[in-house]
């Protein structure tokens, strides 16, 4: 996503600077020559002073009370005379800066140009109001009060009601509402420290610590290549912003945690931005009048998850039969399917599921082989459905497939039963332009209509799709829940909500319809979605999360390196089960340059994915030209190698299932939430740990060190053994694990807590904890399941 900020007070301030001069230049000669009338003069007088006051707008607290204290429930609240501090018992865990002002308000007008799902915002600041007085600090037993005034403009000048409650144990609620209804623009700005890491924001792919960032809330597509040359070029090119940046993602949440043990989130959903870019502050700009958010107290990064996801909500734990395999991703219609299970079922392959996302039937576009948008099972593409699913449940799997909320006229399908477009049409259920017509949305070349969640006839119509269409004929026991991310910010809405507030909220209630779906067909328990699309609140609905679309590459702009990043980040928000497509999703020819799967990076990507929530694999776009697991007998042993390493976890992530469902913590973590004292962690973005049990460190590399060597930090090494899970070796405390070659440490040494480790293909860096039980169980597992 594109950003241009226009700053249009600037120009005023000049232009109000210059009027300035001229008018005490007048005023003087004026009362000089006695040539003006009293009144005149007094005007005169007036519109010098708002010139003024427009021009030195300063960002300072003019006038406040002296200092005072409040308490609520675990908080308080401390006016120091030029600063507001706010306490959990002795800690400060947030503070404005020393004299400056903590609120501010303006006028703007934000431009936010859709294409392809992927958005280029324009912010036109047009007026603000940065000085702040305080004129009243008061309290009862369920709230402080703040009131005041913000100045610098005539147009965005107001009073201010700042209001904390406590909703929650933990949480300090804040909301700031201004008494000029101009006023379309609120700031928050506060302190910080040069050291402070910020982490959190969603699921970020390419970022692990936002400071000095400048961080947009907004759930778009990634983008295409996020950088990556030439494709992001070309796709630009094509497109305008649908190669993505670095800070573009599928699941915005204006939300952080910091290693200070600070967090702070919006409540309000419209387009905002936190400023980290300034070494000693932090400016939160939301773009509306109403900001209400939230300051949380904890002690931990863990507990401050835990605190974030008492108020989004939890995910569930998975249904145990989704828990025992691999969920093997596949198209091309029921001769292929089948062929492909067979030598499955010759192996004794775990397989949980298999997820046809071609069940409605395939398209070609100018981007590759896409789907028919239209969902109901496609006949003539699999021809005896009810047997191919007999077979995969009769083998205790099940069928999975596919929806998003679009709908194309598939009229020019020919094998139509139900063009579920032409219904929701008749029916006034898509999002409307503001002629009045169904808005279409542009995806490769060709568009579509998008389901108007805000219509409760809308939502009702399309549950009984997902229940009569996959749930029922379909005998779908999961299904990708694709997109959500695209609403138009000039999109008319039934309920007649604003666009550009509904959009981050629209993936939220497109979750919601898949769960209210599942519990009214009467499968609460049993039945598995994954979206990619997500706000603070998805948690609360989402059984399972996708990482979307990631280039087939090892690179660390869309490729293997940030589903790592995002399976870590996304913990830091409250994404407690997420997962990635194995090898990746988008290949293409670009420049004579072949974007295709390798099959080194599918074997490493298969690797890297046993331990995560989900072992699923999918084609790519251009299936033809990948590496598949079934593509060759090494493929095939890779594949049938590590659905038993996750199944041989199935145990473990069942405990970890829980623990997310009643603390919200992520099932795969950052070391540093188990490690919050070892610095050398905070910066490392390819290490993982599975709970608190298993170290994981992949390789991210082609031919890594001669195809196998990986350096690795062990934490708390002088206290804990780290036992390898494949070879036995220990490392850490009492380490009896081979030296690495001369060759490799003479450029590279392994000192303090790294230690070089060997993992060819098919003997990743995975460790347990020396005396764990846990590590115990899953060995006796691996040996039980022929691994080792």
């Amino acid at each position: 996503m594109k950003i241009y900020r226009k700053n249009l007070s600037y120009f005023r301030k000049m232009h109000m600077l210059f009027y300035c001069k001229i008018v005490r230049q007048y005023l003087a000669v004026a009362m000089t020559s006695k040539m003006m009338k009293k009144t005149t003069l007094t005007m005169m007088i007036a519109l010098s002073s708002l010139a003024i006051d427009s021009a030195y707008a300063t960002n300072a607290v003019l006038s406040a009370p002296s200092a005072t204290t409040s308490t609520l429930g675990g908080f308080t609240a401390l006016w120091t005379g030029n600063r507001l501090q706010i306490k959990s018992g002795s800690r400060v865990i947030w503070e404005s800066v020393a004299a400056e002002s903590f609120l501010r308000a303006g006028t703007q007008q934000l431009d936010a140009h859709e294409l392809r799902g992927s958005f280029t915002t324009t912010e036109n600041i047009v007026t603000q109001c940065t000085d702040q007085t305080i004129t009243s600090f008061t309290q009862s037993t369920t709230e402080i009060v703040f009131k005041g005034r913000l100045s610098g403009n005539a147009a965005c000048a107001t009073g201010y009601v700042l209001t904390f409650t406590q909703p929650l144990t933990g949480h300090l609620k804040f909301r700031v509402t201004f008494d000029n209804p101009a006023v379309n623009y609120s700031e928050l700005a506060y302190s910080s420290s040069a050291d402070e890491r910020f982490h959190g924001f969603g699921e970020q792919f390419s970022v692990l610590n936002m400071k000095g960032k400048t961080v947009p809330v907004l759930s778009q597509e990634g983008g295409v290549g996020r950088g990556h040359q030439p494709i992001s070029a070309a796709v630009n090119l094509g497109s305008k912003g649908a190669a993505g940046d670095e800070l573009t993602t599928y699941y915005a949440v204006p939300q952080y945690i910091t290693n200070t043990n600070k967090s702070l989130f919006l409540e309000s959903t419209d387009y905002s931005v936190f400023d980290l870019s300034d070494a000693s502050r932090v400016r939160v700009r939301l773009f509306s009048g109403l900001m209400t958010g939230r300051i949380l107290a904890g002690n931990s990064m863990l507990e401050l998850i835990q605190r974030f996801t008492d108020y989004t909500g939890r995910m569930r734990p998975l249904p145990s039969w989704f828990n025992e395999g691999a969920i093997v991703g596949m198209q091309g219609g029921t001769d292929k399917v089948s062929t492909v299970l067979t030598e499955l079922e010759r192996r004794g392959t775990p397989v949980a599921g298999v997820w046809l996302q071609d069940w409605v039937g395939k398209r070609q576009t100018s981007f590759g082989s896409q789907l028919w948008w239209n969902w109901e099972l496609d006949k003539d593409r699999y021809p005896n459905w009810d047997g191919l699913v007999n077979r995969i449940e009769n083998r205790n799997g099940h069928v999975l497939c596919y929806i998003n909320p679009f709908l194309v006229d598939a009229t020019p399908k020919g094998n139509v039963r139900r063009n579920l477009y032409a219904e929701a049409v008749a029916n006034s259920y898509l999002v409307k332009k503001a002629d009045g017509s169904a808005y279409q949305v542009t995806n490769t070349d060709f568009a579509a209509g998008m389901v108007d969640l805000t219509n409760p006839s809308a939502v009702t119509w399309i549950k009984s799709v997902i229940k009569t269409q996959l749930i029922g004929e379909g005998r779908c026991r999961g299904w990708m829940h694709d997109f959500a991310e695209a609403l138009p910010f000039d999109a008319v809405l039934w309920s007649g909500a604003k666009a550009s507030e509904y959009h981050n909220r629209y993936p939220v209630d497109w979750a919601r319809v898949a769960r209210e779906a599942i519990n009214e067909a009467g499968l609460g328990d049993d039945v598995v979605f994954f979206n990619r699309s997500g706000s603070a609140r998805t948690p609360a609905y989402s059984t399972l999360l996708w990482q979307g679309d990631q280039l087939v590459t090892w690179d660390q702009y869309d490729g293997l390196k940030t589903a790592i990043m995002a399976t870590l980040t996304g913990g830091f928000s409250g994404l407690s089960l997420t997962h990635s497509d194995i090898g990746g999703y988008t290949n293409a020819t670009i420049a004579g340059i072949g974007y295709n799967r390798e099959q080194e990076l599918l074997e490493r990507w298969m690797e890297f994915s046993a331990f995560t929530s989900a072992y699923r694999t999918h084609e790519g776009l251009k299936p033809e030209d990948n590496a598949q697991f079934y593509s060759n007998t090494q493929t095939y042993n890779q594949f049938d190698r590590f659905a038993r390493v996750y199944k041989a976890l199935a145990f473990y992530r069942t405990q970890l299932f829980q623990e997310a469902a009643t603390k919200g913590w992520p099932v795969v973590r950052h070391p540093m939430l188990q490690y919050s004292n070892e610095p050398e962690l905070a910066g490392l973005s390819d290490h993982m740990m599975l709970g608190s049990e298993i170290l994981v460190a992949p390789v991210i590399n082609k031919n890594s060190y001669n195809n196998g060597w990986k350096k690795v930090y062990f934490p708390n090494k002088a206290n804990t053994t780290w036992v390898h899970a494949f070879t036995g070796y220990t490392y850490g405390k009492n380490s009896n694990a081979p030296s690495a070659p001369w060759w490799l440490t003479s450029v590279n040494a392994a000192t303090g807590s790294w230690q070089w480790v060997y993992a060819p293909i098919g003997t990743p860096a995975a460790f347990y904890k020396q005396g764990s039980a846990v590590g115990a169980q899953f060995e006796s597992n691996l040996k039980a399941l022929g691994v080792k």
